[in-house]
């Protein structure tokens, strides 16, 4: 294949293959594999920086870790002295504050302050309420007493072992705040193991606050320290200080002893690792910023990607020539399609090529035509269809109607010579006009409930008075559009079996209500009911699903239910409910907007 005789003799390159001009496409633009190229080896960099730099961090955390714990095993050892001096446990026991107790108790105190310079303060409680310090420049905590009952509980609660206090904002003399961490220890008698009081070791905040500065000024970033609990012994930004933190994204993303992850911090990326160490069961969290550790990476990616957009600038101008000659087409085509969508067939592709796309023209037009011509079958069918069913349900509804109304004339003519034959035979004019009047497929709710009053007037000549017809019928819905002979069907099998086995007069009830986007109708019996089996045959012959056989009942309802259905659709029609004993209940249901 010569590309390049297929790139400029347009008249060959139109009648090539869809297949050969993408291989062409594929060929030029080369987009992909320099993006592909540029992509993956930035990823690969970026990451073998990333790996690179958890290590380190981590190996720096460790370090850190072991001299935060290095601090806090020497404040435990300060607070072991107590426990070994037995002529200051005998002070401590002495319930009367003398000068000599106060004399001894402040020897001692200066000979925790001296073990380690670096220490904020010690102190010294008894179990009297007393507590003994050495006054330094600004040392002396403000709330010494405030914590008193509580640390006594946590010292005695610690049987002997380190207790460590976390991080707590307190006010100096002079009212700044200063941020300290403590350590407690109970002193219990070495003779008798009971408890004379506590030991408290102050450190300040500094003391971390100098292990980690190194840390930060390595990464660029920042340390978050917080104890077992989540409170945050130190937050190098100085506002989580003294806080708890349990929820924090942070918190839950450090599972485990040590690790490292990815997280956004007030809008800007970090790696965080972290590390929890063995003996305090502190955690150490270092946040190195995405921005300053990809620097470096960042200016090499720039200069790889103005030269990758210069190639690419290049493949575009050509592609984008190649691609409009290969889509006009197509776009003909589609603004086609479009049109037909839009309900407009009478349009037609010009076929030029005798490529794919002259092949899919060529198709296009002959499914159009095709298209148009089962539209047309279609409606004809279906308006034809309609029709005949409306006529043949129709047909169904007034054979039966006919043939009861004139038989009960008969009857009472039989029966009676009087006025009765002629007010029925008024009557049954009145159903015929209306039933046969084929100008109106939907009538007013209230022409239809006359017709069916005139209906029952002369079922009640039929039946000897037996039965009441209630209406419960709200004056808002009299106007509301139904089909005719919608009720006569339903109301006359309520009659017919509600009075089986019914001596006395019976009351058949058509109530009607709105309910969401429906108009629901009830007509309900006090008949003797239907067992399961035989309503779900009824059911069933009403549905279409099985043939309704000789039964008056099943054809009336089912005609009735179709003629629903076509009308308003398949979403509406009758449903049945019956209990043995307990009567039976048909609900005719009908779109609740006038016209839908």
């Amino acid at each position: 294949m010569n590309i390049g005789r297929g790139l400029f003799h347009i008249n060959g390159f139109s009648s090539m293959t869809m297949q050969k001009k993408l291989i062409i496409v594929f060929v030029v633009l080369i987009i992909i594999p320099i993006s592909a190229t540029g992509f993956i080896s930035y990823q690969n960099y970026i990451q073998s920086i990333n790996k690179n730099t958890k290590n380190y961090v981590t190996e720096l955390i460790s370090n850190m870790q072991a001299n935060l714990d290095s601090h806090l095993e020497d404040m435990m050892t300060v607070s072991k002295i107590p426990l070994y001096s037995v002529e200051m446990q005998q002070y401590m026991s002495h319930q009367e504050m003398t000068l000599e107790k106060q004399r001894q108790m402040d020897f001692y105190i200066g000979l925790l302050d001296s073990m380690r310079k670096n220490l904020y303060s010690a102190y010294l409680y008894d179990n009297y309420g007393n507590v003994f310090y050495r006054i330094k420049t600004d040392a002396i905590r403000e709330d010494m007493m405030s914590h008193y009952e509580e640390w006594k509980r946590l010292a005695v609660q610690g049987n002997g072992n380190p207790v460590i206090i976390p991080t707590q904002r307190v006010m100096r003399a002079n009212g700044t705040p200063q941020y300290l961490f403590t350590v407690l220890r109970s002193i219990r008698d070495i003779g008798t193991l009971e408890t004379i009081g506590y030991v408290a070791v102050d450190a300040d905040i500094h003391v971390i606050e100098d292990v980690v500065q190194e840390l930060n000024t390595v990464t660029n970033g920042k340390t978050l320290i917080i104890d077992g609990q989540n409170n945050v012994a130190y937050d190098s930004d100085h506002v989580l200080t003294a806080t708890n933190i349990t929820g924090n994204e942070v918190i839950q993303k450090a599972v485990g002893d040590q690790g490292s992850f990815n997280v956004v911090v007030d809008g800007l990326s970090y790696i965080c690792s972290y590390s929890v160490s063995k003996d305090t069961g502190w955690k150490i969290f270092a946040f190195v910023p995405v921005n300053y550790l990809h620097h470096d990476a960042q200016l090499t990616r720039n200069v790889t990607l103005t030269t990758t957009i210069g190639i690419i600038g290049f493949a575009l101008l050509v592609s984008v020539i190649l691609a409009f000659m290969m889509t006009r087409s197509l776009r003909q085509m589609t603004d086609l399609m479009r049109t037909v969508r839009g309900g407009n067939l009478d349009v037609s592709f010009d076929v030029k090529q005798k490529d794919e796309v002259g092949i899919l023209g060529t198709e296009f037009n002959r499914m159009l035509r095709r298209m148009k011509e089962l539209i047309s079958e279609i409606y004809v069918i279906q308006s034809r269809k309609k029709e005949a069913d409306l006529e043949a349900l129709q047909s169904q509804i007034n054979p039966h109607f006919i043939y009861n109304t004139l038989e009960t004339i008969r009857m009472t003519a039989e029966i009676n010579d009087d006025e009765e034959v002629a007010e029925m035979t008024f009557t049954l004019g009145k159903l015929l006009r209306y039933s046969i009047n084929r100008g109106r497929e939907t009538v007013e709710l209230r022409e239809e409930l006359q017709h069916l009053e005139r209906y029952l007037q002369l079922l009640r000549y039929r039946f000897s008075n037996r039965f009441v017809v209630a209406f419960d019928i709200p004056q808002e819905l009299m106007n509301f559009p139904v089909m005719k002979l919608t009720f006569q069907p339903i109301v006359e099998n309520a009659i017919l079996h509600g009075m089986e086995g019914k001596p006395n007069e019976v009351t058949i009830r058509l109530s009607a209500e709105l309910k969401e986007q429906l108009l629901i109708f009830s007509i309900k019996d006090e008949g003797a009911g239907m067992d399961g089996m035989t309503l779900d045959l009824l059911r069933q012959s009403m549905n279409g699903t099985r043939e309704a056989g000789s039964s008056k009942t099943g054809v009336g309802l089912r005609n009735v239910n179709e003629r629903i259905k076509l009308h308003y659709g398949e979403t509406y029609g009758l449903e049945i409910e019956s209990k043995w004993g307990e009567g039976t209940a048909v609900y005719l249901k009908l779109p609740r907007k006038h016209g839908e």
